[in-house]
């Protein structure tokens, strides 16, 4: 497919470039009140900084991530729990391999529970 539109040379882009940066464009002033009026518009609805401040729970509420931090840090505690209540064989298995077998120690005789028997 061949391109219809007249390509511009090098010389012809310079130009072209040049006297876009010699414009200095400055926006109308129809447009500027406009905006402008945009803007009180808006910081009207902002309510100030300082009635937006939360106390402690809502700062950590925030830097937990919100519902959404909180629901997975409910179900790694859930999970966690789990692990810990149940302890699958194969879990003692692993933890055999990397520590070694579980060893007691018994601090007390087993007669002298509160270790008052002399």
């Amino acid at each position: 497919m061949t391109d219809k539109h007249d390509h511009l040379d090098d010389f012809e882009l310079d130009a072209l470039f040049a006297s876009a940066r010699k414009a200095d464009p400055e926006p109308s002033p129809d447009f500027m009140a406009r905006l402008f009026g945009d803007i009180d518009m808006v910081s009207a609805e902002v309510p100030p900084a300082d009635a937006v401040r939360g106390g402690l729970f809502a700062s950590i509420w925030d830097a937990v991530g919100g519902w959404i931090g909180a629901s997975g840090l409910a179900a790694a505690t859930a999970a966690g729990v789990w692990v810990g209540v149940v302890s699958p064989s194969s879990l003692d298995n692993v933890t055999n391999a990397f520590f070694g077998d579980s060893v007691s120690v018994s601090l007390f005789a087993s007669e002298d529970v509160l270790g008052v028997d002399g």
